[in-house]
């Protein structure tokens, strides 16, 4: 089976609702997306997951979603950061594993974070270093004939804020699956090679727009297999007869 391999933070992971990531592997069930998306996670969180992917992703797709600059992401190799963790009142759950089972802590609120990056790196340095990272991944990925869809949280963001989706995007950092969809499809699938089924995207569509979407909904894992089922050849046929 053909993969895309997918790279961001919270605009990825599908905490909150499906994101990105979710609605692509909705689109194209015959990829499997290997997602390592993390909440909060900064460059080097992502670069890292990259790194241990990379011998499977020969001839692939990737799709890398940059995060900002001032993320920070603490492997862990013993319980010296326990405290520090805990005291972050935003990111203390936020303890990651890796596809190598590695430890990490993804954060960007705490006040050592914040020292880290006012004092120790400052701006300047912290927007170098994800230049940097950015530089070596282009050319590695190249170098293995990976074709790769590159943006940002911040292209996402920005995206989100149109005057189009004011009644749909919501107050979350990360916007509703509504935008996500019209993301994925306006933004990422003209870039990809994959072809999605036409009939199966306008009823995707229609789908996630009928849902209104709660943040954090007990229930979304079972809303969103729902819809997916849906979306299966023999589903449409019976969703179009009731509809």
């Amino acid at each position: 089976m053909n993969k895309i391999f997918t790279f961001g933070d919270g605009y990825a992971t599908g905490h909150i609702w499906p994101e990105w990531p979710q609605i692509l592997q909705a689109l194209l069930p015959e990829y499997q997306i290997v997602n390592t998306a993390g909440i909060g996670a900064g460059a080097e969180f992502l670069v890292s997951g990259l790194i241990d992917l990379l011998p499977n992703m020969h001839h692939q797709q990737a799709i890398v979603q940059w995060p900002q600059a001032n993320r920070f992401d603490k492997l862990l190799q013993d319980q010296s950061w326990d405290s520090t963790i805990s005291n972050d009142s935003v990111y203390h759950f936020n303890r990651v594993r890796d596809t190598q089972k590695r430890e990490w802590w993804l954060s960007s609120t705490s006040d050592s974070v914040k020292l880290y990056h006012e004092h120790y790196v400052q701006s300047s340095q912290g927007h170098r270093r994800l230049e940097i990272f950015k530089t070596l991944v282009t050319h590695t990925l190249n170098q293995i004939d990976c074709g790769t869809v590159y943006t940002s949280t911040q292209d996402q963001e920005f995206y989100s804020r149109q005057t189009r989706f004011i009644t749909t995007r919501q107050s979350q950092i990360q916007p509703s699956p509504v935008v996500h969809f019209y993301w994925i499809v306006e933004k990422i699938l003209p870039k990809l090679t994959a072809q999605v089924d036409q009939s199966r995207l306008v009823m995707l569509e229609v789908l996630i727009n009928k849902i209104n979407w709660v943040p954090y909904d007990p229930n979304r894992e079972s809303i969103w297999q729902d819809i997916v089922r849906k979306l299966h050849p023999k589903s449409q046929q019976m969703y179009k007869v009731q509809n």
